[in-house]
C-alpha cells in the first residue's frame, strides 16, 4: 500500500525521514519538475520520498503564471486587496452591475462563454499548489529561524544565569511548535490536489490502494465533514520498522497491534480512520469537485474497503 502525503506538494525532512524508518518512503505529488524545493530533491535522491510528477507537460505555461502572479503580487504589495482577491474569478475586476460587464458580455455573446476546459481546470490547480508551495517553504525557513533564535537565546541565558532552567520552558520551541500549522484557502488546496492526483492515472492502475497522510487536523475534520468516517486509531505510537502495524494498514479490517507492546518512545503518533462507502478515486473526484465515473463501473470491494486517512504527529 502506497503512502501518500496530502494535500502538500512538499515534506518537512525530519517528518519525511520518520516516516520512511517506520513506515517506508512517503509518495509525494508535484505540480512541475522544474519547481521542486532543494530539500524535497534531496529527499528524494536519498530515496527518503517517491516524487511523482502526474501532469508533466505545460511546464513553461506554468512557470510563466506563475512568475506574472508574483510580479503581480509584488506590484499590489500592501494595498486593501481584499474585495479585489474574492472576485478573482472576474478578470478584469467587474462589478455586478457594471456597464462595462455588460458591454463586454454582449460583445462576447452572453453566456457564452463557458467554464474552463479539463486541461485550463488542471493548470489552474497546479499553479494554485505551487503559489501554495511557495508558502509553506517560506513559512517552514521561518519557523526553522525562530527555532533557532530560541535556541541560541536559552544558550545565552544558561551561559549568563549557569542553570538550565533559565529560560522558561512554556516560552521555547516546545511552545512554538505545539499550535498546529494554519493551512490558508485549505478547500481550495484539497480540491486542487485531487484534481492533480486523478491525473496519475498510471500510478492508481498500478497501486489502487493508498495510505492518505497529513500533518494536519484541519485537513482531516475537512475531509471527515463530507464523508461517513469511521475511526480506527487515536494517536497510536509508531516506531522505526513498524512490521506489525504495516501489516494491519494492508487490511485493516481486525484490532490494531496491541499498542503496549510498541516501545516507550515512539517517534510518530498515528491518528487514522476509514472514509466508508467509496473507493479512492471516486474520493479524489469529490474533493476535486467534479463527478468521476469509471467506465468499467465501480469496484465494490474497493468501495467497501473505503479510503484511509490519517494524520501524523511528531511524538
Amino acid at each position: 500500500m502506497k503512502r501518500l502525503f496530502f494535500p502538500h506538494t512538499m515534506i518537512l525532512p525530519d517528518l519525511a525521514e520518520a516516516l520512511h524508518a517506520a513506515l517506508g518512503p512517503t509518495t509525494l505529488f508535484h505540480p512541475l519538475p522544474t519547481a521542486v524545493e532543494a530539500q524535497t530533491d534531496r529527499l528524494a535522491a536519498a530515496q527518503k520520498i517517491d516524487l511523482v510528477f502526474p501532469c508533466a507537460e505545460d511546464g513553461g505555461a506554468l512557470a510563466a503564471a506563475s512568475a506574472s502572479f508574483r510580479d503581480w503580487a509584488a506590484e499590489h504589495a500592501g494595498r486593501d486587496l481584499a474585495g479585489r482577491m474574492g472576485r478573482g474569478a472576474e478578470i478584469p475586476f467587474f462589478g455586478e452591475d457594471a456597464a462595462s460587464r455588460i458591454a463586454a458580455e454582449i460583445k462576447a455573446g452572453a453566456g457564452a462563454e463557458a467554464g474552463p476546459t479539463a486541461t485550463e481546470g488542471l493548470l489552474q490547480a497546479r499553479l494554485l499548489l505551487m503559489l501554495a508551495q511557495e508558502h509553506d517553504a517560506c513559512r517552514s525557513e521561518l519557523t526553522a529561524d525562530l527555532c533557532w533564535l530560541e535556541a541560541q537565546e536559552r544558550r545565552m541565558l544558561k551561559e549568563l544565569k549557569g542553570d538550565d532552567d533559565a529560560f522558561p520552558g512554556e516560552v521555547g520551541a516546545s511552545a512554538l511548535n505545539a499550535a498546529p500549522p494554519t493551512l490558508h484557502m485549505l478547500a481550495a488546496r484539497i480540491g486542487a490536489w485531487s484534481q492533480l492526483a486523478l491525473a496519475a492515472e498510471d500510478f492508481w492502475r498500478a497501486a489502487p490502494a493508498a495510505l492518505f497522510l497529513t500533518d494536519s487536523t484541519e485537513v482531516l475534520d475537512s475531509v471527515t465533514e463530507q464523508s461517513a468516517a469511521e475511526p480506527l486509531l487515536q494517536r497510536y505510537p509508531v516506531t522505526a520498522a513498524a512490521d506489525e502495524l504495516q501489516t494491519w494498514l494492508a487490511d485493516p479490517q481486525g484490532p490494531p497491534p496491541a499498542a503496549e507492546k510498541v516501545p516507550a518512545a515512539p517517534a510518530l503518533r498515528l491518528t487514522l480512520v476509514r472514509l466508508t462507502g467509496m473507493d479512492t478515486v471516486e474520493w479524489l473526484g469529490r474533493l476535486a469537485g467534479k463527478s468521476w465515473h469509471d467506465a468499467s463501473g465501480p469496484d465494490p470491494k474497493a468501495a467497501s474497503e473505503g479510503v484511509l486517512v490519517g494524520v501524523v504527529e511528531r511524538a
